[in-house]
């Protein structure tokens, strides 16, 4: 009986030691284990992780290259490997200036700011007191509308 469980006890611990060789590769920015990532080694194998980010590699190397599309390419030594997790960093894609034109069509922007501002115009406050004045305060009309719209269009430009 004791000898079963010492036959148990050391496959535990095989297992156990098994699982430490199994790196995982994963994401650096989120932590998330990443599947089909390549690692070729320089002895030419080559292997691919699986869902769960691990990998396995049968023949001793001295050093690999760790790639996968969107993710900078990574070279580690065999001591790199031993560690639990590998990260890999995102590969951003940064764009040039992009120019968007259209045959034939225009904007000019002093000209539609004038327009705006000719649809904003109020008109001068009679003399004296008005009681029908307090019910534009209290419903402004379209005229008041485009001159408040004008000049949050105004203040959005000025910051642009």
């Amino acid at each position: 009986m004791n000898r079963i469980i010492a036959i148990y006890t050391m496959m535990c611990c095989c297992l156990a030691a098994r699982a430490q060789k199994m790196p995982v590769v994963a994401d650096m920015d989120t932590r998330v284990p990443i599947a089909g990532v390549v690692v070729s080694t320089n002895n030419g194998q080559r292997v691919v992780t699986d869902y769960t980010g691990h990998f396995h590699t049968q023949l001793p190397f001295s050093s690999a290259t760790v790639s996968k599309k969107h993710y900078m390419q990574r070279r580690v030594n065999a001591t790199e490997l031993q560690q639990d997790t590998l990260f890999l960093i995102p590969q951003e894609v940064v764009l040039n200036d992009v120019v968007v034109t259209a045959p034939g069509m225009s904007f000019d922007m002093k000209k539609a700011m004038q327009k705006e501002m000719e649809v904003a115009r109020l008109p001068k406050p009679s003399d004296g007191f008005n009681l029908l004045g307090l019910f534009k305060l209290i419903m402004p009309s379209a005229k008041a509308k485009a001159q408040s719209r004008a000049g949050k269009i105004k203040k959005i430009l000025d910051k642009y």
